[in-house]
């Protein structure tokens, strides 16, 4: 059972017929975690999205930071879909910490790429932590640090439209968090690269260009 999320720290803009393009979207801010990572139907066109997906991972993200020998990786999911990004938390923050490291925009730079093209990407922020300290602390320390990672992208230009952050504290361990090792495994960043509506609609005409 997933507690509930916060999203983004940020109240959502209102739709209507003045609003500017870079106002955010209210109904897809209203959407909890599953909602948003099953937010866009892909119907027939799952195989050629796999391909691409595919493909993105292996010649764009396993380049640079993102390398097999290093500690972020980069993996298929949902049904080679979706992208999933992880980053250990020691590399964005420091220990308690809910400022990023001087370093950190290294390994968040790559993923502005997603962010360029309105709707081609929903791109979701997931935060998490060991079980170490109160629920309280966990709760609130989770949310700093994905809204101070929300605030990285805002502040360096990129369009976050369709980016969507949510803190779930220790409900999804990797690990059993009892060791010091695991529980550094537990405290990571998950980027979701969600196919969008505009991927789909590129994927209904057989091809897609990003």
């Amino acid at each position: 059972m997933l507690s509930p999320v916060t999203i983004n720290g940020k109240q959502p803009k209102p739709q209507d017929s003045t609003v500017s393009a870079t106002a955010r979207f209210s109904d897809l801010d209203s959407m909890d975690f599953i909602e948003m990572l099953n937010s866009v139907d892909v119907g027939k066109t799952s195989e050629l999205i796999q391909k691409f997906q595919t493909k993105e991972g292996k010649t764009r993200l396993l380049n640079g930071k993102y390398t097999p020998k290093g500690e972020c990786t980069v993996e298929a999911f949902r049904n080679k879909e979706v992208l999933l990004v992880t980053i250990p938390a020691h590399l964005l923050f420091a220990p308690n910490m809910t400022e990023l490291r001087r370093d950190a925009g290294d390994y968040l730079a790559p993923i502005r790429r997603y962010l360029k093209d309105p709707d081609m990407y929903r791109v979701m922020l997931v935060m998490h932590t060991d079980n170490t300290g109160s629920d309280l602390y966990r709760e609130q320390l989770t949310t700093d640090r994905v809204n101070a990672v929300f605030d990285w992208f805002d502040e360096s230009g990129a369009d976050t439209r369709y980016l969507f952050s949510y803190s779930l504290g220790d409900d999804m361990p990797l690990k059993s968090n009892d060791s010091m090792d695991n529980r550094d495994k537990n405290r990571r960043l998950e980027i979701y690269l969600v196919p969008g509506e505009k991927m789909v609609q590129q994927a209904q005409k057989g091809r897609i260009a990003f």
